[in-house]
């Protein structure tokens, strides 16, 4: 195989980041195609296969795959046939996910493949992706599934979001937990940083866990009312660690009106009280500016210094201008 091409999807409105990314991080890759919410880009440095795609872990992706090509719908099946013969992949051994990018066509795929379609793709699978861009603009492509490539079609579940929840935070760290796999118990006790109006709490709440939200801004009355919520009205940067509580914290999650290097350096601060119990931290970074993502190791190098060998960047679908670190014991 001559050439290769690899395929990226995004969050629209972040096309901007990925490339940017990609430039700082990725040289040996070139731009070749773009559109909102999907890019490919021309690999001239080593290729990859279908057993080392999944080592390529981009931030500001929801899905990274090698990208087999394009059609119209009546040559998908064709087509797709013929790219995974030179592959020497069993279509038949796929999981098949079928998405539609900044479109409202959605491709018949389970009638094309004659299979149930966007099933939950375990570790290890290999995934044949099908992203809609339009009723004539069909692109395809392979991902294997590996320890940190979330399970669902571009990244996208199905998590509802209850009514009487105060915000979107309760969407961003539902979909971070579901995507991840970040395990906790019932009855695990959080720190939420920059909780108000309350989203995050009241998913955290509503899981059994007993929340302690720092936040100078008032918190909506469903989480205040809580029997397992205390509320400390305090900046981050205000608060010391012999005025957080005095017992076993599992968690932290942050999200705050900081700059990222700042936040990072407040949460950390504060947990050092914790160090014993701590199994991991959930910080949102958003990115003003472009020199964010050219720190997106710097920032989980702090992690990595503080003792956490797992640690991950990721922006998920519900996330505008920001990111997400998950950094696990």
């Amino acid at each position: 195989m001559s050439e290769q091409f690899l395929f990226f999807c995004t969050n629209i409105g972040n096309e901007k980041f990925l490339k940017e990314e990609i430039r700082v991080f990725y040289p040996d890759l070139s731009l070749s195609y773009s559109r909102k919410g999907f890019i490919t880009f021309k690999n001239k440095g080593i290729l990859y296969d279908i057993e080392t795609i999944s080592q390529l872990e981009v931030t500001f992706a929801t899905r990274v795959g090698i990208c087999l090509g394009k059609a119209n719908p009546a040559a998908l099946l064709e087509l797709v046939e013929k790219s995974l013969e030179e592959w020497r992949i069993d279509l038949g051994k796929c999981i098949v996910h079928n998405f539609s990018i900044n479109t409202n066509y959605c491709f018949e795929a389970s009638k094309v493949f004659k299979r149930v379609v966007n099933e939950y793709s375990p570790i290890n699978k290999t995934v044949l992706d099908v992203m809609s861009l339009g009723d004539k603009e069909i692109w395809y492509g392979v991902h294997k599934v590996g320890k940190n490539t979330t399970y669902y079609p571009n990244s996208k579940t199905a998590i509802i979001v209850p009514e009487l929840s105060p915000s979107r935070a309760y969407l961003k760290i539902a979909e971070t937990v579901e995507l991840f796999n970040v395990k906790f118990d019932k009855l695990d006790s959080w720190l939420d940083f920059g909780s108000a109006p309350g989203g995050a709490s009241y998913f955290l709440l509503n899981r059994g866990c007993k929340v302690w939200g720092i936040d100078p801004a008032p918190v909506s009355g469903i989480v205040t009312d809580h029997p397992d919520y205390s509320h400390f009205f305090s900046p981050v940067q205000d608060l010391s660690q012999e005025e957080l509580p005095d017992r076993d914290i599992s968690w932290v999650h942050a999200d705050l009106n900081l700059n990222p290097k700042q936040s990072i350096k407040e949460v950390l601060r504060l947990c050092k009280k914790y160090n014993f119990t701590l199994k991991g931290i959930i910080l949102t970074i958003p990115v003003i500016k472009m020199d964010h993502v050219k720190n997106i190791e710097n920032f989980e190098d702090h992690f990595h210094e503080w003792g956490f060998s797992n640690v991950i960047g990721r922006q998920i679908p519900s996330h505008k201008q920001e990111y997400v670190i998950i950094a696990k014991r």
